[in-house]
């Protein structure tokens, strides 16, 4: 059964205390407020509208925030778990083999058409390394072995060169190594011989070298500022030296100067010369009364010194052929007769069949 208790003295609230009398503080007059800077100034009948001031606004103060230290273990990444071991029987060396085996195998065919190009591309770079290799060892050797030394030089159609002349012509030597000459060089240097109209140079393995040379054929010669041989072609090939061929019939009469600078006076003596001689080898004169000297006169054409006596013989400007052929007969009746001219005249103009003879 509660009971309340009866309310004692001790426990009795203390009273209200009653304040002290003072005097009542004067009210603070509140502060003016300072015109906004938009704000409409509000106007008093006989004054003026005060005058607008603008306040700068000052800067808000930054205030720097305490950045929320974070625990670095908070940043680090959760381990992974780890796979769990499989659990079964280990198999053998053996079985591991022979599974990389199968598995090889099954690559290389799903791959074949590769594994074949590669394997054709190191195949073709290694047989072109190879040869490239053997072939250079080999040219080493070559150029490097007694064995391919030149022994000997065999030379054809020489008659005017001997056989060391056209070595030297050749630029060749007993002893050099074979693959060291060109042929073709070789060959050049024989053509820039004035005696050499054309040249074949062979090598033959191990050590020999053939050269065929075809010498230019001298069938006369020329007087100018001195003697210089011309060939059957009608060309001017060499300065008369101490070991060429002076029986040959000479060609004078000319004029120097003229013959060097005028293309065409040089062609018509060189070519009219050639031409007079197979005319007079074709008449049968010429081991008959081998021609000594060709004449040019100008005007009077063309006359002929024969024979050992040096004979004279006049053919004037046209008709050769028939005028030698006539100079035989007139020849052969005198001989007959046990007679022999002084000289012989075939270059009436009126009169072409008229032949004049001096006789002793």
């Amino acid at each position: 059964m509660n009971r309340r208790r009866a309310p004692s003295a001790a426990r009795k609230k203390p009273g209200r205390k009653k304040p002290i009398a003072t005097k009542p503080a004067k009210k603070k007059d509140a502060p003016k407020r300072l015109a906004r800077k938009n704000a409409p100034a509000k106007k008093v009948q006989g004054q003026k509208a005060p005058r607008r001031i603008a306040l700068k606004r000052m800067p808000a103060k930054k205030v720097a925030r305490k950045k929320e230290s974070v625990s670095r273990a908070q940043n680090r990444r959760r381990p992974k778990p780890k796979a769990p071991r499989k659990s079964g029987p280990k198999k053998s060396l053996r079985e591991r083999f022979a599974a990389a085996w199968q598995s090889i195998g099954g690559w290389a065919v799903r791959y074949r058409l590769g594994l074949q190009r590669l394997g054709q591309g190191l195949l073709l770079v290694c047989a072109s390394v190879a040869v490239v290799w053997v072939g250079a060892e080999t040219a080493r050797y070559a150029r490097s072995s007694d064995a391919f030394a030149i022994s000997e030089i065999d030379i054809e159609g020489n008659a005017q060169l001997k056989d060391i002349d056209v070595r030297r012509a050749a630029r060749l030597q007993i002893g050099s190594n074979i693959f060291e000459v060109s042929a073709e060089e070789a060959r050049n240097h024989l053509l820039q011989h004035p005696w050499v109209e054309d040249a074949k140079v062979v090598r033959r393995l191990p050590g020999r070298i053939r050269i065929q040379v075809t010498e230019r054929k001298p069938v006369a010669l020329v007087a100018l500022d001195q003697l210089y041989l011309v060939s059957d072609e009608g060309a001017v090939f060499k300065r008369l030296g101490v070991d060429d061929p002076v029986d040959l019939p000479v060609i004078t009469g000319i004029a120097s100067e003229r013959f060097y600078d005028d293309l065409d006076y040089r062609t018509e003596v060189l070519l009219g010369s050639m031409a007079l001689l197979q005319d007079y080898e074709g008449a049968g004169l010429a081991e008959r009364e081998p021609v000594s000297e060709i004449h040019f006169d100008g005007a009077n054409g063309i006359e002929l010194f024969i024979g050992d006596d040096g004979m004279n013989v006049r053919l004037g400007n046209a008709q050769h052929r028939q005028k030698l052929r006539r100079l035989r007969g007139v020849l052969e009746r005198l001989e007959r007769e046990k007679t022999r001219p002084s000289y012989v005249y075939l270059d009436n103009v009126r009169s072409p069949e008229r032949v004049t003879v001096r006789l002793p």
